[in-house]
């Protein structure tokens, strides 16, 4: 990765200790208003209201360009630039393109973010979208983050919330190898509940790690127990949005994952800060 325009952003999302906590805000395109986010902005102002505020955040550049106001200068952006589909549509994996590369460069994103589907139906089309994005992002000197999902956890993942659920450990490398081999900067990985297989996962993807929570498991000291794993398996981050402000205490979540990320903290110190 030689361009400098990459490296100078992706500076904006990872620290100085190369990780990161992405609060995503991505879910309206085609989840809807969903619990936690029916007001956008006031999603934002409540998250961003505590000591501790993410590394970046995930939205779609129309959301940006109407919450700029409430995130200027305070963290990272990055931009969803796929999402064509929804869940009350016949097939969540037709994921085209609805932005641009371009758009995201307006709206000041530091990254841009798209899917990939592999071992669906639509694989073919999906793949040939994220390596052209990989493509003009290389041209434009823009990031680019590839959430790779394997295909037996797509149903899962698209639900407002959910009891947990883990894909296969061979599916989760797979993806993400695919993801980074279409010309991903950063992958966004599914966990596969294991510390010692995911630790399989990191060793199988040539660029950075980072991994998202999925639905609200309205169960949030697992949720710190999951964030402590994944650094501790080598994962770059973590990227969170329903676990998040569907929380009650959104800012005391934040403030939680972002010092077991940063500053090493035990789950037992995390658990308390959100009780």
């Amino acid at each position: 990765m030689s361009s400098v325009g990459k490296k100078i952003r992706l500076g904006h999302i990872f620290k100085e200790d190369r990780k990161c906590f992405v609060l995503t805000m991505d879910h309206g395109v085609d989840l809807g208003p969903l619990k936690g986010l029916e007001n956008i902005k006031t999603a934002i102002k409540k998250c961003l209201s505590g000591k501790y505020v993410p590394d970046a955040i995930l939205m779609n550049p129309s959301m940006i360009r109407l919450c700029h106001d409430e995130i200027v200068g305070k963290l990272g952006v990055i931009a969803r630039l796929d999402g064509t589909a929804t869940v009350i549509g016949p097939d969540i994996t037709d994921y085209r393109m609805f932005s641009s590369v371009e758009e995201a460069l307006r709206v000041g994103a530091d990254a841009i973010a798209s899917m990939a589907f592999p071992g669906t139906t639509r694989e073919s089309q999906n793949a040939e979208k994220v390596g052209k994005i990989s493509q003009e992002c290389e041209r434009l000197g823009m990031p680019h983050i590839c959430e790779a999902l394997p295909p037996e956890i797509i149903d899962y993942h698209f639900k407002s919330e959910a009891k947990r659920q883990w894909p296969s450990v061979e599916h989760v490398k797979f993806v993400d190898r695919v993801a980074a081999e279409l010309g991903a900067d950063v992958v966004k990985s599914y966990y596969t509940g294991d510390p010692n297989s995911f630790k399989e996962v990191v060793e199988c993807c040539p660029v950075p790690v980072i991994v998202l929570s999925g639905p609200g498991a309205g169960n949030p000291n697992e949720l710190l127990g999951i964030v402590h794993d994944v650094i501790a398996s080598g994962a770059a981050g973590v990227i969170m949005g329903r676990n998040i402000w569907q929380h009650e205490r959104p800012a005391a979540m934040i403030e939680a994952v972002m010092r077991i990320v940063h500053e090493d903290l035990s789950i037992d110190k995390a658990r308390k800060i959100i009780a």
